[in-house]
C-alpha cells in the first residue's frame, strides 16, 4: 500500500522525517540542509512523505517555486512509482520540477509528464560526492582565508559568472545581493596566492555530521593551474577540522575535470542526481 501523506505543520514534518533522512546524510544534504534552515514562520510550499508498508519511504520538499526536491527513497516499483505520480498530480495542481535521485526521478517525471500531458525537460545530470578524508594536500603556493567585505566586487562578479557557466538565472543585482549575504555568513573563503583570490568555495547546509561544499569557482584567467584544487582540499579539510565528519558537494556530470579534481581530493560518488523541470 503506497499513501502520499503531505503536511501543513512544519514541526510535526520535522520531527516525523529528520531521522529518516539523517539515515543517510551526505545523500540528503539538500533536502535535510534546507529542511534544517526553515525557520518556524516559514512555509515550505510542499512537505510530504510517501508511506510503503506504514513506514516512510520518500520525502518531498518544495521551498523554491521551480523544483520539488526528492529524498533518497526505499526501493520501489514501477508500478509504485506510477501511483506516487498520480497521488502527487491529484494533490498539486502544478508540479514545476523535481530534483533527486536519477533513476526514481527520472521515471516519476516521466509518468507525470504522460499523466497531465506536460512536456520533460532534461536540466541537469549531476552527482553527489561525499568526503571523509582528505587524501590530496595542496600544491600550489596560497592559503585559504575567509573572504571579506572588502572583498565583494569581486565575488559579485564571480557568483554571476558561475550562474552564467552552470545555466542558472541570476542578474548582476541578484548577485551583488547573493555576495552579500555569503559573505555575512562567514561561510565563504577563497584560495589566495601571491595576494590576490583566485578561487572561492562556500559551505553551506550544515547538518549533525555532514556539510556541503558549493559555489567552486575560479575565473577562467586562473584556471589549469591547481587553483580549484587546493581551495576544496584545503577547506574540506577545515571543515572537518571543525568536528564534521564528512563533507559533501554536487558536480555536473558533464564536466569531467571538476568530477576528476574532487575524486583525487578524496571524494567518493555516492548518488546519482538529476534536474528535471517540466514545459
Amino acid at each position: 500500500m503506497i499513501k502520499l501523506e503531505k503536511y501543513d505543520d512544519l514541526t510535526l514534518f520535522k520531527k516525523d522525517v529528520i531521522s529518516f533522512l539523517e539515515q543517510f546524510e551526505a545523500e540528503n544534504n539538500l533536502i535535510l540542509g534546507v529542511l534544517l534552515s526553515i525557520s518556524e514562520n516559514e512555509s515550505p510550499l510542499l512537505m510530504a512523505t510517501v508511506i510503503k508498508d506504514k513506514e516512510i519511504g520518500l520525502v518531498l520538499l518544495q521551498t523554491h517555486p521551480r523544483q520539488i526536491i526528492l529524498s533518497k527513497s526505499v526501493t520501489y516499483t514501477s508500478t509504485e512509482i506510477n501511483i506516487i505520480g498520480e497521488k502527487l498530480s491529484n494533490t498539486m495542481q502544478e508540479i514545476p520540477g523535481l530534483i533527486g535521485e536519477k533513476k526514481l526521478t527520472t521515471d516519476l517525471a516521466m509518468y507525470i509528464s504522460k499523466l497531465k500531458g506536460i512536456e520533460v525537460g532534461f536540466v541537469m545530470d549531476q552527482k553527489i560526492y561525499k568526503l571523509e578524508k582528505v587524501v590530496k594536500k595542496t600544491n600550489t603556493n596560497g592559503i585559504l582565508r575567509r573572504v571579506v567585505e572588502n572583498d565583494h566586487h569581486i565575488i559579485k562578479e564571480w557568483l554571476y559568472q558561475f550562474c552564467f557557466e552552470t545555466n542558472q538565472s541570476m542578474s548582476l543585482e541578484e548577485a551583488d545581493k547573493k555576495a552579500k549575504l555569503m559573505i555575512n555568513t562567514g561561510n565563504l573563503v577563497a584560495w589566495v596566492v601571491d595576494g590576490r583570490m583566485v578561487s572561492m568555495a562556500y559551505a553551506t547546509r550544515p547538518t549533525q555530521n555532514n556539510i556541503t561544499i558549493s559555489y567552486v569557482y575560479t575565473p577562467i584567467i586562473e584556471r589549469k593551474k591547481g587553483y580549484a584544487s587546493d581551495c576544496v582540499s584545503a577547506f574540506s579539510q577545515s571543515l572537518l577540522d571543525l568536528g564534521y565528519k564528512t563533507t559533501s558537494l554536487y558536480t555536473d556530470i558533464s564536466n569531467p575535470t571538476s568530477n576528476k579534481i574532487y575524486i583525487q581530493i578524496g571524494y567518493e560518488a555516492i548518488l546519482d542526481s538529476i534536474v528535471i523541470l517540466f514545459k
